[in-house]
């Protein structure tokens, strides 16, 4: 028992996977009948997903000392860092859409359940995006309605006087605290839900379940292609005439730490190194934007939720319109800029988002069932994704200070 804890948690969900996989397909039908204990840790996850989101985005945000604290380089990192995250929702939902990997799963069981909101118009739409009553959207599970509500009660602890902002904010974070240490418990029992959940739809559905999420692995994979090529290499290169084969080799060690370790915060020395060794960034820039990434650049994750909303809209036959497509980007946004601290982020990330469209969590344990193959890709766009914005910053900020140097001796002269 002492050894089987040893092994690392994604571990334990991968042998879960397989052995459920292998007794669901050999059994058959019987296998069916311990879908209750997953549908049972489904819930514990379902039920931690409201508190859980407003505490943590709260804590993020208020973490801020002031307004002013941030100060232009912070400012300057957060829209660069919300802006490529967007963009990655976007590549991915685009992505997804041409490929389709959802198409052939038909998950028929979740089809009646589910009843995506539709929205007549843009006006429509932003309004459906602000509660009027905080309490009852916590209660539906709205989990849009709650991220703006969150973001909004973070602002305005930040803006509260000091002496109150001093005794509500230790209040939030140890709540944000005790929900994460709530989602630690529930995620122990991980596996167990994994393998019953596995067991039942192997036995129901065979091998196809094998090929979808090999479809949905390469969508996964193109776009997180697509964003390295275009916005990563690409950007750089136009705004640092740094060569893409330049940056792929001095990153290596980024590249080589990601994948092995599948850790963002991890990685962080390692980036710090090499921006320092490599590519010579001024520590004040580098020291904030890469462990500020870490939380907020999860540039993978948005790719991975955009993705599997995708995924499992096409294999429950609903069809997302224009405004809908626009609402998942927003969403995956969102999320994967407040699920930085969130332990076992990736998984959560994915059952909040898929949540916010009604989507079946079984999908989702599904696919957290092969995450590991998910995460090293997610984890490398993170790291990777720091390291090129940081270098962007860092180059933009020289720049800077060189223009108010040439003009500071303009005038002395």
């Amino acid at each position: 028992m002492a050894s089987l804890r040893k092994i690392q948690l994604p571990t334990q969900m991968a042998i879960a996977m397989i052995v459920g996989s292998i007794l669901g397909i050999a059994i058959g039908p019987p296998m069916q009948k311990i879908q209750f204990i997953g549908d049972i840790w489904l819930n514990l996850m379902k039920m931690v997903i409201v508190p859980m989101l407003i505490f943590v985005v709260v804590k993020g945000i208020s973490s801020m000392d002031s307004p002013k604290t941030l100060g232009r380089i912070g400012l300057k990192t957060f829209i660069f860092y919300t802006c490529l995250v967007a963009i990655a929702a976007a590549v991915g939902t685009i992505v997804t859409l041409a490929l389709q990997p959802g198409i052939g799963f038909h998950f028929a069981k979740a089809t009646k359940a589910i009843d995506v909101a539709k929205v007549s118009g843009f006006s429509d739409y932003m309004v459906s995006l602000f509660s009027s009553n905080m309490f009852s959207s916590f209660a539906r599970g709205d989990t849009m309605q709650v991220l703006i509500v969150a973001i909004l009660l973070g602002i305005a602890v930040v803006y509260l006087p000091e002496p109150r902002r001093s005794a509500v904010k230790p209040w939030f974070d140890s709540m944000a605290d005790l929900f994460m240490s709530l989602v630690q418990l529930i995620m122990k029992f991980a596996p167990v839900g994994v393998f019953c959940l596995m067991a039942s739809v192997l036995a129901e559905r065979g091998l196809v379940t094998f090929i979808s999420m090999a479809k949905l692995l390469a969508a996964f994979y193109l776009s997180c292609l697509i964003q390295v090529l275009v916005f990563y290499l690409g950007l750089l290169w136009a705004i640092t005439k740094i060569s893409p084969l330049e940056f792929m080799k001095k990153s290596s060690s980024t590249w080589v730490a990601a994948i092995s370790m599948c850790s963002s915060a991890a990685v962080i020395p390692v980036n710090l190194n090499v921006c320092d060794k490599e590519f010579n960034v001024s520590n004040k820039v580098s020291s904030f934007s890469i462990p500020f990434g870490v939380q907020f650049n999860q540039e993978g994750g948005s790719i991975l939720s955009a993705a599997v909303i995708l995924f499992s809209a096409q294999a429950i036959g609903v069809h997302f319109g224009f405004l809908e497509l626009i609402r998942v980007v927003l969403v995956c946004t969102l999320v994967a800029g407040c699920s930085g601290a969130i332990p076992g982020g990736g998984i959560v990330r994915l059952m909040v988002s898929s949540a916010a469209f009604g989507m079946p969590l079984e999908i989702v344990v599904l696919i957290a069932a092969f995450y590991r193959l998910f995460d090293m890709g997610t984890t490398s766009m993170c790291c990777v994704g720091n390291l090129s914005a940081t270098l962007m910053l860092d180059r933009l900020e020289k720049r800077r200070a060189e223009r108010q140097k040439e003009l500071g001796v303009a005038a002395t002269v």
